[in-house]
């Protein structure tokens, strides 16, 4: 299986989630982890991933631009050359409360549902960090590598 865990970190915290991540489904074959402004999403596609994980911050109270723009263009992009990705999840790292994160991440979230992707993971990945440039709350790792096996055991 090959796995693409993208992310738009700007302090550093969803490059540490994506590793995480990446860490618990190595398991299940090649994972590949980079920066949204290192890879583009027509590499992404080429490359016939199995799964996509796609991270984003809430920043300033609104998702990144950066992250939407890039899911954007997969989508154009698994369209024009009519491939499909078979699972696709989300996560996003904020300092919002848990009502004002849930709504930016579900609004995140639904964006897979617009593209070629068969299975999306039920809900997206909660990264609370205890400011703007981190460190992510106490529990937060634990949670991460727990939800790195769940996405393990469902990508069958």
């Amino acid at each position: 299986m090959k796995i693409w865990i993208v992310h738009d970190s700007h302090f550093g915290n969803g490059e540490k989630l994506a590793k995480t991540l990446g860490s618990a489904l190595e398991k299940k074959g090649e994972v590949n982890i980079d920066h949204i402004k290192n890879i583009s999403p027509e590499k992404v596609v080429s490359d016939a991933p199995d799964a996509i994980i796609v991270g984003t911050a809430a920043r300033k109270f609104m998702i990144s631009g950066a992250s939407k723009k890039w899911l954007r263009k997969l989508k154009n992009e698994l369209k024009n050359e009519e491939k499909t990705i078979k699972y696709g999840a989300t996560f996003l790292t904020h300092v919002l409360d848990k009502k004002i994160a849930k709504i930016w991440g579900e609004r995140f979230h639904k964006k897979l549902n617009d593209l070629a992707i068969t299975n999306v993971y039920s809900e997206w990945i909660s990264g609370r960090v205890k400011s703007a440039e981190g460190p992510f709350i106490d529990s937060e790792q634990e949670k991460f590598e727990k939800i790195g096996k769940d996405l393990n055991d469902w990508m069958k």
